[in-house]
């Protein structure tokens, strides 16, 4: 096992002394809600969810939200330079949250000198490419309503926000939040979930 996966990756910077760690690494601890960076954003720091979970998304043709992705505790998010010009996504927290936010140019540093973190980041990558393509293969392979209880299902974890409470994933999201994840409308996510 990967030392960053025992002891996470900024206690393991920690631990190895690494230079410009405090200067290039800050804590914000947004509330329920909270737009962490929105669509005219195109440079953003890196975010590591320490607690909490926060939602990705981005403006439809027709002006509204649709979120693709659920990013919770352990896992990493943003710097949307490196994805060019035509990338454009929002950042909104599902509950009280606390992330650590590394600069990029740093976090790069670290990627090309510290094989270890490299090799973590690496394998951080391919789980959410996993993630992503493990929800693509859902919307192909299920009918509608069978993707909304699998989804459902898997919502049922409990995680820790930053005010110290637990609460289950699921019921931080709303019906449309169910919708855009499944490919389906929130009138068939709200009759699904109330026949449970």
């Amino acid at each position: 096992m990967n030392k960053i996966e025992e002891k996470g990756l900024y206690r393991y910077l920690l631990e190895a002394d690494t230079p410009g760690l405090r200067d290039n690494v800050q804590v914000i601890r947004p509330k329920k809600g909270a737009q962490v960076y929105d669509t005219s954003q195109h440079f953003t720091d890196i975010y590591e969810i320490v607690t909490g979970a926060v939602k990705l998304g981005n403006i439809s043709v027709k002006g509204e939200d649709y979120i693709y992705e659920l990013v919770t505790a352990g896992e990493f998010f943003g710097n949307l330079a490196f994805l060019g010009d035509t990338f454009s996504e929002f950042c909104k927290t599902l509950c009280s949250s606390e992330l650590r936010c590394y600069n990029p140019q740093f976090f790069k540093h670290l990627m090309t000198h510290d094989p270890i973190v490299a090799e973590w980041c690496y394998s951080k990558i391919v789980f959410r490419w996993n993630k992503t393509e493990t929800l693509l293969a859902s919307i192909r392979s299920y009918e509608p309503r069978e993707r909304i209880l699998l989804l459902y299902q898997n919502l049922q974890k409990l995680i820790s926000t930053a005010d110290g409470k637990d609460a289950t994933l699921g019921k931080l999201l709303t019906n449309k939040d169910i919708a855009d994840l499944t490919a389906t409308t929130r009138q068939l996510v709200a009759d699904t979930i109330h026949r449970l």
